[in-house]
């Protein structure tokens, strides 16, 4: 799935970008608005080392600040820069980042990336959660879908047992309030010191089934006397696509 440029009648009920390429997209925005500076220039006009800038060009996630005075000295479109989409403001406008930086705050939500790997093969245990990116989402779009930006999350998945609906490397967003067991939903889950993506299912005895929806894996089963070694994280609602 690829960055693309919506209209403005088809984008208030659906997230911002795909999140797996957001990061690429937006560095190659910066590129593009710097030139025909070099780095060095471009870094010393807007107060910043060259190599906080190469590396938001090599596709790390910066401030919004930094993002606001590349936009200011490059006289762009903030909402551009940020997200790849043209404003309906003019383009006199983008001589005024704090307006632009009213509007993007306006109408988007950046929501925290965890350095943390969810498995959706064996399994991946992370001892500590690392912010390590913020991915943008739209006001609306999470009001349509009743989710409360407090309580999201974006992380990351590894292995291939939820193909076709989730790949390798593909960004999750979990709404960790949401964790009463719906059957057939998927979930971020921990089962023991590993952390998972899968589907639940609750028997009539109480234990819960967790499902691959690669039909290679087989299904694991936590019986009730192992209740206490399964945590529901929270319920995944987007994996560069709408879920429910």
């Amino acid at each position: 799935m690829t960055s693309m440029t919506l209209n403005k009648c088809d984008t208030g009920n659906k997230p911002i970008m795909d999140g797996v390429n957001y990061l690429s997209t937006l560095a190659a925005r910066v590129e593009e608005a710097i030139k025909p500076h070099s780095i060095r220039a471009f870094a010393s006009k807007i107060d910043v080392s060259e190599g906080t800038l190469r590396r938001i060009l090599k596709g790390e996630d910066p401030k919004l600040s930094i993002i606001e005075r590349i936009a200011t000295e490059a006289k762009v479109n903030l909402l551009w820069l940020i997200t790849g989409e043209e404003s309906d403001i003019g383009d006199e406008s983008a001589l005024h980042p704090v307006v632009k930086l009213d509007e993007f705050n306006d109408a988007f939500v950046l929501v925290p990336g965890y350095h943390v790997s969810v498995s959706t093969g064996y399994g991946a245990f992370n001892d500590q959660m690392q912010v390590s990116r913020h991915l943008a989402f739209r006001k609306k779009w999470l009001e349509y879908k009743n989710l409360e930006k407090s309580k999201l999350a974006v992380v990351f998945a590894k292995g291939d047992s939820m193909e076709p609906t989730i790949h390798n490397n593909n960004t999750i967003l979990v709404d960790l309030s949401d964790k009463k067991l719906s059957e057939g939903l998927i979930y971020v889950v921990r089962l023991g010191e590993e952390l998972y993506a899968k589907r639940l299912q609750q028997y009539l005895d109480g234990s819960v089934r967790l499902i691959s929806d690669n039909k290679e894996y087989v299904e694991q089963v936590v019986k009730p006397d192992e209740m206490e070694q399964l945590e529901i994280i929270g319920k995944v609602v987007w994996i560069g696509k709408d879920l429910t």
